[in-house]
């Protein structure tokens, strides 16, 4: 279901980059970067451009952002994200940019546990541990 999932930094550069599937763009980042500076801070992050669909949760500056070229519930993303912030904060203490480069590999290792090959699975930090 999910094609793409990358944690962004604030200035726009990758943290955490996970590639499921091969069908979206690598750029995919610089285009949700550049279309999002194109909207108005009130709209919502998701959005279809060149049929690829992106969905994007803001959490103290950084990006969790998820494309699909499938036809997914956006609210459904949205709350993965979501769920996948709190694991972070959960399992790093604080959660931002610098607390996520310096447990990077932690980060890809849980995302390998929420995410199996963009099927979420498991996004509870209780069942986690």
């Amino acid at each position: 279901m999910i094609s793409q999932l990358f944690i962004l930094a604030p200035n726009g550069h990758t943290i955490v980059n996970k590639d499921y599937r091969g069908d979206v763009p690598k750029d995919s980042p610089a285009i949700f970067l550049r279309k999002l500076v194109e909207k108005s801070e009130g709209e919502a992050p998701i959005f279809n451009v060149d049929g690829v669909n992106y969905m994007c949760v803001r959490k103290n500056g950084l990006f969790f952002l998820c494309t699909t070229v499938y036809n997914v519930s956006p609210a459904f993303v949205i709350e993965l994200l979501t769920q996948l912030t709190k694991v972070c904060k959960d399992y790093i203490g604080v959660l931002n940019e610098e607390s996520l480069r310096k447990n990077f590999t932690l980060i890809y290792e849980l995302v390998d546990e929420i995410l199996d090959f963009g099927w979420p699975q498991c996004a509870s930090t209780a069942d986690l541990q």
